[in-house]
């Protein structure tokens, strides 16, 4: 799931910083993001962490559309991703 939220963290790229910052610049970020998405049980849900983490990690407030759009795209890729797998087939059963 990292690399889904590292695909996409990228993609959003806050404040414009890539590719000119050190390409692991939001890592700890990326990673408590990857954490929340294993415990949050909506979309809604994830984004308000996305916004908490973000906001705290680079203290300044982060809109709440933008970190739901992330959020909806790390939501579908993981969806899609758990639905392809294995993990998904066993939980199907």
């Amino acid at each position: 799931m990292k690399k889904i939220v590292r695909q996409v963290i990228h993609e959003w790229n806050p404040f414009g910083l890539l590719p000119h910052a050190p390409v692991d610049e939001f890592d700890s970020e990326i990673e408590e993001v990857a954490l929340s998405l294993t415990d949050a049980t909506t979309v809604e849900e994830l984004a308000r962490r996305i916004q908490d983490i973000f906001s705290s990690s680079f203290g300044e407030p982060f809109g709440y559309e933008e970190c739901f759009n992330t959020a909806n795209q790390i939501w579908e890729l993981a969806e899609s991703h758990l639905k392809g797998g294995e993990y998904y087939s066993k939980c199907k059963k």
